[in-house]
């Protein structure tokens, strides 16, 4: 028997792939006007089996997209995680009433 809601480390997996995913594209923005540098791609569907790095060219404006995409993800899943602690949150405190 589970005490908290599976959601929890469904949130969690969902956070850390985030959080990898901005570690690739921060990589790519610091290293954009090193020569001969190559973006990479954090393929997040493949993290579970492989990880997978896909070399491209930097482009500014696609980082700059993945990076506002990323954060809004991330950003709605902290903010589900916060809703589920409030409910647990909540619970435990109207049991001791």
């Amino acid at each position: 028997m589970e005490i908290f809601d599976p959601t929890f480390g469904s949130l969690e997996k969902a956070m850390a792939n985030s959080s990898k995913i901005q570690e690739v594209v921060a990589q790519n923005i610091s290293n954009a006007k090193t020569p001969g540098y190559e973006a990479l791609k954090f393929d997040e569907t493949l993290d579970k089996a492989v990880k997978r790095l896909e070399k491209r060219d930097v482009s500014i404006e696609e980082e700059m997209a993945d990076m506002a995409k990323n954060n809004a993800r991330y950003s709605a899943f902290s903010k589900m995680l916060t809703a589920k602690l409030a409910v647990l949150r909540s619970v435990v405190t109207q049991g001791r009433k």
